[in-house]
């Protein structure tokens, strides 16, 4: 069943049109009632998971983004899988697990490289737009909820300002490595190991980047400030910025690196990444 499912799923995602969709949401729905068959969330039952719901986990992460970013089909929040539900949720219970656990962005960024392009369909468009950044990585953000089209239950939210100062300490920790890091933007050979690959790499990997050494302070004033935004509010970041010097559309391109290639959970958690995606945002607004 599980190698049905990864099988229609690949039909589905990476054919044009809705190709396979009838036969994937019919394994969805053998797949949710093997979750029903037994006591408990998981495959097997019993009070933890087992072998078989590690080897399903891995690839129903990565459906649920793909599926809606692609094809516009949403598996949570719709109320036809409520076994899978339940097992996602008891998953999401453990802090183990969530240590591993990609967003939506980070998926549908890493999936291509991997597995070829997903083949787009009108129905996904608005949700591609909400999930790599289009809309939605904007100041002021609302809360997390479990009704998110990325639900963040209760159990696991951390709040607002906690996911703040996570990516705030996140950035300052490793800062000086980080503005490197974005002035690659100002540098040479951007994109050339997506080039040098036939475009089979993937695009935000850029390994062969090298950072424009002179821009660096620029860069680290900038992230400065969005640090001052994470921690002390946009208020008193804005009046701190006032005589702000260097290359602004410099600044805005270096930025703009760095908030695409925003990993979870790499680098951070959801929560941290939405917050610090989103005043990196407000930052390159005020420049």
């Amino acid at each position: 069943l599980e190698r049905r499912l990864f099988g229609d799923w690949c039909s589905y995602t990476f054919q044009p049109g809705t190709f396979a969709k009838g036969s994937f949401e019919a394994t969805l729905d053998k797949v949710d009632r093997a979750l029903g068959s037994t006591e408990g969330p998981w495959f097997l039952g019993g009070p933890n998971p087992s072998i078989v719901d590690l080897q399903y986990i891995s690839h129903i992460e990565r459906m649920i983004p793909s599926v809606l970013y692609w094809k516009g089909l949403r598996m949570r929040g719709t109320g036809r899988w409520k076994n899978m539900e339940k097992w996602l949720e008891a998953f999401e219970r453990r802090p183990a697990y969530l240590a591993t656990k990609s967003d939506y962005y980070t998926h549908v960024m890493d999936i291509p490289p991997q597995y070829g392009p997903g083949q787009t369909v009108s129905e996904g468009e608005p949700f591609q737009k909400a999930i790599d950044g289009r809309e939605g990585w904007t100041l002021p953000l609302p809360p997390l909820t479990g009704e998110d089209l990325e639900p963040v239950l209760d159990f696991w939210n951390p709040g607002d300002e906690a996911a703040r100062h996570e990516a705030a300490f996140c950035l300052t920790s490793n800062f000086k490595a980080v503005a490197k890091f974005a002035a690659r933007a100002a540098g040479s050979d951007v994109g050339s190991w997506q080039r040098n690959g036939g475009f089979s790499k993937s695009a935000l990997a850029d390994p062969y980047a090298k950072a424009e050494d002179s821009i660096i302070p620029d860069v680290e004033a900038c992230l400065a400030h969005v640090a001052n935004a994470l921690l002390n509010g946009t208020d008193k970041a804005k009046a701190d910025m006032k005589g702000a010097q260097g290359n602004a559309e410099v600044q805005k391109a270096c930025l703009e690196y760095l908030r695409k290639r925003i990993s979870v959970p790499r680098d951070m958690s959801y929560p941290a990444a939405r917050q610090f995606r989103a005043h990196i945002g407000w930052v390159i607004s005020q420049l």
